[in-house]
């Protein structure tokens, strides 16, 4: 009887095509598994990262106001404002009554600041500006620019009483209060002052013979950088607005193409960036017409003073019970607000992974609110 042949040695069986399909499934769903493992640990990260920024920010912050006596003014667009990024877009002294509408909780959610935070806290500007630092002489000049007598350019001089370098106490007679009250070209520590003519800045007349820009220019102690040197894909230059949604149009040093005859990135106006390169926005709370060590005005027919816990925004997702405390109505007539909201100085938002903010409401059916990164004052 004719025996069954037995495989060599070494012979191998082949894998059948169902095998093959098992095998194939297995890798896709271990890969496809890894990905989002991957994805949502980098979405942590970032998250992480943005969030110890901002507290180092915060603590910038407190230290500014050890060393000043009040914390920084919300700088923005005042009205009429030109669009030209160098002469004042999103840099002028933007006072809570000045924006349009009655209604003090509308204003409330609207009034906050993208700049404030480089302009103070690091000290991106010139000496006109700040006080300290200089523009570099232009390639092949042989006219230094105004001012160019320091560098680093990072670090500012005191602000002043008015905390914007005398731009709404003492600008020059060329501003009046009515028209350029808190103006970024009111500034006047600067050599030659110079005012909007159009759509450019020109020098401003003298006063007769008076040497009066050759002696406010401020000297004594320099302060800050207020915060720990930062990658430079953290800061964001402007150079204009969008005219949907009214938010800066930003770029960074990498991504920035001058156009002929524009401004280098070093002049455009400046913001902080969180790790997903949207602008940090700064919120405080209100004060008396331009005193910034002065209280919070009381709401309309109240008592009560405005504080940060109606800032819609600022409001977390979810409230542990125990520190609700409750706020202004938002459109979804929720008024769950928090104690250390209303207790708080500043805070700082950042929009999170998904780059958009609802300002109407605290829970908003989008869920646009859920993934905000947010930094309290203690």
């Amino acid at each position: 009887m004719q025996q069954p042949r037995s495989n060599p040695v070494g012979a191998r069986r082949a894998f059948t095509l169902t095998e093959m399909l098992v095998v194939v499934a297995i890798l896709a769903l271990l890969i496809s598994t890894l990905f989002v493992a991957v994805n949502v640990a980098s979405r942590r990260t970032q998250s992480v990262k943005t969030q110890f920024l901002m507290g180092s920010i915060s603590s910038g912050l407190a230290q500014f106001n050890t060393d000043h006596g009040y914390y920084p003014p919300v700088l923005g667009r005042a009205p009429n404002a030109p669009t030209n990024p160098v002469q004042s877009l999103f840099r002028d002294v933007r006072r809570i009554g000045d924006l349009p509408g009655t209604n003090m909780i509308a204003k409330q959610q609207e009034w906050y600041s993208y700049t404030t935070l480089a302009e103070y806290l690091m000290g991106f500007g010139t000496r006109d500006q700040d006080g300290y630092g200089a523009l570099r002489r232009p390639s092949g000049s042989v006219q230094p620019e105004v001012g160019d007598r320091e560098f680093p350019t990072l670090g500012i001089r005191s602000p002043g009483r008015d905390g914007c370098w005398g731009a709404i106490d003492t600008p020059h007679p060329q501003f009046t209060a009515s028209a350029f009250s808190g103006r970024f070209v009111a500034r006047n520590p600067t050599f030659q002052p110079k005012y909007t003519s159009g759509n450019a800045q020109v020098d401003v007349p003298q006063p007769g013979n008076s040497a009066w820009n050759r002696v406010t220019s401020i000297e004594g102690r320099v302060y800050g950088p207020y915060i720990d040197s930062i990658d430079d894909r953290l800061v964001g230059g402007i150079t204009g607005v969008d005219s949907a949604t009214g938010r800066p149009i930003v770029v960074t040093s990498d991504s920035y193409i001058q156009p002929a005859g524009g401004p280098t990135f070093d002049q455009l106006p400046k913001t902080i960036l969180d790790y997903w390169g949207e602008p940090i926005a700064y919120y405080r709370t209100p004060y008396i017409d331009n005193d910034l060590r002065s209280n919070a005005p009381a709401l309309p027919n109240t008592t009560t003073p405005m504080s940060l816990g109606d800032i819609f925004v600022l409001r977390p997702w979810d409230v542990n019970e125990r520190e609700k405390s409750g706020g202004a109505l938002d459109a979804n007539d929720d008024n769950t607000s928090t104690a250390q909201l209303r207790s708080a100085a500043f805070a700082l938002v950042s929009s999170g992974r998904d780059r958009k903010i609802d300002r109407t409401v605290r829970r908003d059916v989008n869920e646009l609110n859920k993934d905000n990164v947010i930094e309290v004052s203690k």
